[in-house]
This record gives structure tokens, sequence and C-alpha cells, in this order.
């Protein structure tokens, strides 16, 4: 039995070894490398260019925020802006990319101020925030905050475990998105070609008279298109680690979209018979499958129940709402175990679909 695994293995990764040694000579991975930097770099030099990345940001609640946060804002070094509730203010630091703090203002603000008293003011933070980087948020407003009202300014972090929730905009909706567009943009461009050369060239069919069988081609393809994708990824992820508060739950839910958008781009390069057929029906899957979360992130307006159900439950959905609950405070474990049930029925489906292609082509 060890010895038969072990061959089974060994054709897989020769199949799998022959295709990325040939996306190694093509330079395809350079390709890949450059797609996703062209797709995620906007969003990357945007704070830069508008120069607010290392600026020193408040948002502040409070009864009277107004005028300090434009006295704040007026200040060279610093920019601050007012929100009109206590959620609002944590979401909104959430939503925040990095040099952000929440302040709290005490109800008696405005009297300690004419009477010129120590005013104690509540402070938050997210919980990627860095302790060296929260003091220095804390000292810089005690100063700006003295220099603008000359009273004794005492900023205290009360919570620096802000965490988003399903109603935050901001960073991590951006991530998401970046997350599923790299899976599924690379993955259902590259992933069909390596069925349709196999075709052309006609070594798919010298494949399957090899000792390799069914499993063993679709799971070697597979393996090559999980490569893609997780180079994809990799360059996703490490521009965002900081945000991600449940790895485990990432991780899982990363991997079970790359298997099915692996296997939905076997299943069109066996479905098609060269690129042109592929990359018209490429038009159609691609939209298909990175619309959901941008409906689901994005959208606010309420939609149909029928279309809303369907919207939530597709892979690519499912995908998006996972690595939002994977960014939150807290996981719902039952509805994680069903959001990664869901994905993986319908790889399973696609698998089975993908192995009737084979065969029929056999035939």
């Amino acid at each position: 039995m060890a010895a038969r695994n072990s061959k089974h293995l060994r054709r897989i990764l020769a199949i799998a070894r022959k295709d990325i040694s040939l996306a190694l000579k093509d330079r395809m991975i350079l390709g890949v490398i450059i797609g996703v930097f062209l797709l995620i770099l906007p969003s990357q030099l945007l704070p830069i260019i508008l120069q607010n990345e290392s600026t020193p940001q408040a948002v502040i609640y409070g009864l009277e925020p107004t005028a300090l946060a434009n006295g704040l804002t007026h200040l060279p070094d610093t920019s601050a802006f007012s929100v009109k509730s206590f959620p609002d203010l944590r979401d909104e630091i959430a939503s925040g990319r990095s040099s952000i703090i929440g302040l709290v203002l005490p109800e008696d603000f405005s009297a300690r101020v004419s009477a010129k008293q120590k005013i104690n003011i509540d402070a938050y933070v997210t919980h990627w925030t860095e302790p060296d980087d929260a003091n220095q948020l804390e000292e810089h407003f005690e100063n700006k905050i003295h220099a603008l009202t000359g009273s004794p300014i005492d900023i205290t972090i009360v919570d620096d475990q802000v965490y988003p929730d399903e109603d935050t905009r901001g960073l991590q909706v951006m991530f998401i998105l970046q997350m599923i567009n790299a899976v599924m943009t690379i993955t259902l461009i590259l992933v069909p070609q390596l069925m349709i050369s196999e075709k052309e060239t006609h070594t798919l069919d010298a494949l399957l008279i090899s000792p390799a069988n069914l499993t063993e081609l679709v799971i070697g393809k597979g393996l090559v298109g999980i490569f893609y994708a997780a180079i994809a990824v990799s360059i996703v992820i490490l521009m965002n680690t900081k945000i991600v508060a449940h790895w485990p739950l990432f991780i899982v839910s990363v991997f079970s979209g790359i298997i099915v958008a692996v296997l939905t781009g076997l299943l069109i390069g066996l479905l098609f018979g060269n690129y042109q057929q592929a990359t018209i029906a490429m038009w159609f899957i691609g939209p298909l499958a990175i619309a959901p979360p941008f409906i689901i992130l994005i959208m606010t307006a309420e939609l149909p129940g029928i279309l809303d159900t369907i919207i939530n439950w597709v892979p690519s959905g499912q995908l998006a709402n996972l690595l939002m609950m994977s960014l939150m405070q807290s996981v719902d474990n039952q509805t994680a175990l069903l959001g990664l049930g869901s994905i993986w029925v319908v790889s399973l489906i696609l698998f089975g679909l993908t192995l009737r292609q084979i065969i029929e082509h056999i035939k």
C-alpha cells in the first residue's frame, strides 16, 4: 500500500513539476507577480500620494467635538474629524489604515477648557496598533490639544483592541476584494491554459495512456493552479498581515477559495477546445465569480430575499463572509463551518464534473 501511494504521489508531482518548470522558463510566474502588483498597488499607493499614511489622525466623539477637530485639522502635521456616535468612532478607527486614534471627550470638556483645568480623554486604537505607535499618538494629541486649548491634557488608551465588524467599510473591504480578485483572476486566466495547452499539443492524450490515472492528472494540474494562486495570495497577504485576527480561519478560507477556483479553471479548460472559446467563457464566469463579494461588502441597498441568498451562498460570496469574519473580534464557529462546508460541496461537484470531462475526452 505504501509503495503504491508513493507511485501515485510521484506521478502527481511529475505532472505538476512539468508545468511549473515550463512556467518558470516562460516567465509566466513573473507575469503573475506583476499582475498582482498592478491589482493591489493603486490602493497601497493612494495614501502615500495623498500624504496621509503617516500623518497622525484622530477621530473625535463628544458633545462639542467639531471645533476641536477643525482646530486640529488646520495644524500642518495633524488630521482629525468628528463623528456623531461612539459606534461610529469605533467603526472609523477600524476602517483606517494606520496612525489613527479615537478620542472620547468628557461631557464637561468646554467648561474645563474655559477654566483651564486638566482634561482626561479616553482613547481607542485598533488591535494591530503597535504599543510604541499608540504611545506616540497619545503624546502627539496631548501636545496638540494642549496647544489649542491651553489646558493640561491626559489621554489614556482604555481599549487597544478595536476590531472591524460586518458593517466596517475601509481597509478590510479593500483587502478582501484584493484577495478574491487575485485568486479568481489569476486562476481563471492561467489554469484553463494548462488543459488547453495539453490538448493542443496532444500531450493530454499521452498523459491519459501513461501510468497516470484520471485522479492523478486532475490533482497534478490542480497543484499547478494552487501554486499560481498561492503566489498571488502571498503578495496580497504580506501587505496586510497586521489586520488578520484569526489566522486558522483565514488560511482555511483562502485555501478553500483557491480549490474551488482551480477546479473551475480546470473544468473550463476541459470544456473548450481552444483559447478563444475559453476566453469567451471566462468573460462570463469571471464577473459572476467576482461580483458577489463586491455586492456583499460595498452595496448598502437591500436586495430581494432570493437574490440576497444566492449572492451570499455562491462560493465567492461565502469566501467574502469568511474572510471578513477572520478579521473580526470573534468567530461564529457554526457559521464558519457552514460556509466552509458549502464551498467544499461546490468543489466536490466541480471535481466530479472535471473527471467526467476527462472520461469523455478518452472516449
